[in-house]
């Protein structure tokens, strides 16, 4: 199993966070009996499989879904099971809040938990992309042919920078308690100006998001930290109490807390021994 973040080039960090290569071959060519429990998150993305072709389980559309070479994956309310094929292979745009958007113009709002082929919405471009690195086992080379396309395109299509872009990636955690009217205050919007730009940028509104936000901090804390008990990480994510993280984690990952854990630690051991 092969998994490394790479940081991107200067002029791309306003707009991404980061970029991932994951690359795991089954044993015996079979794919994983188990498969990932992908839950909503803050991280809007782009997605790229080079290889075999990957299908999810979508819990808020309760269907199965194919994956094509490429995917957008808007903002995401719904869990995910990610059903990795034998030779799974991905490269990740993870981007800034707001940095999909920006970045190539995509239409979030109507990426509301739901992906999309990439071609349809960026074009042919991407099939360059994807055949590039389907053609190339140097994982180094796939970051550069994927940062190679957003530098070309941030140089067409970057929308300038405002002050609710600075603020954005802010908000990843810590910011439940602020209402939005001090957020609108400090970007100099009036609360229906945020509201809208906001909508715009990260295709849902800020409430929701801050929810969203504050899940999937609960969630990776407690990956980081298995020996803090539930409780401790709701309280230290901003929860009221127990039962206020379990009624996220019923809504948006379809589980208890324990038992979204355990299925995620079901498929670990499984890509382990892969």
């Amino acid at each position: 199993m092969f998994v490394r973040y790479y940081s991107p080039a200067p002029p791309l960090r306003p707009y991404v966070r980061h970029y991932m290569v994951v690359h795991i071959r089954a044993t015996g060519g079979q794919p994983l009996p188990a498969p990932k429990p992908q839950p909503p998150g803050p991280v809007q993305s782009l997605y790229f499989y080079p290889r075999d072709a990957m299908r999810t389980t979508h819990y808020g559309q309760g269907r199965d879904i194919g994956v094509g070479r490429s995917i957008l994956v808007g903002p995401q309310v719904s869990r995910v099971d990610l059903h990795f094929a034998p030779d799974h292979l991905v490269v990740r745009v993870a981007c800034q809040p707001g940095g999909l958007h920006r970045l190539l113009g995509v239409p979030v709002r109507e990426l509301y938990d739901f992906a999309l082929d990439s071609r349809a919405v960026l074009g042919p471009a991407l099939d360059e992309v994807a055949d590039r690195l389907a053609e190339t086992t140097d994982y180094q080379q796939m970051v550069t042919v994927v940062e190679a396309y957003l530098l070309h395109a941030a140089r067409r299509l970057a929308a300038p920078t405002r002050p609710l872009d600075q603020l954005l990636p802010q908000l990843l955690s810590g910011w439940v308690a602020r209402p939005v009217e001090q957020l609108a205050h400090e970007v100099c919007l009036s609360p229906r100006q945020f509201e809208r730009q906001f909508v715009e940028r990260v295709g849902m509104g800020p409430k929701l998001y801050a929810r969203v936000a504050r899940f999937d901090q609960a969630f990776r804390l407690k990956e980081a930290c298995p020996a803090l008990d539930w409780l401790a990480v709701a309280l230290h994510c901003g929860y009221y109490d127990y039962r206020h993280l379990v009624r996220d984690f019923r809504e948006f990952a379809g589980a208890t807390p324990p038992q979204l854990l355990a299925a995620e630690a079901a498929h670990n051991y499984l890509v382990g021994k892969a």
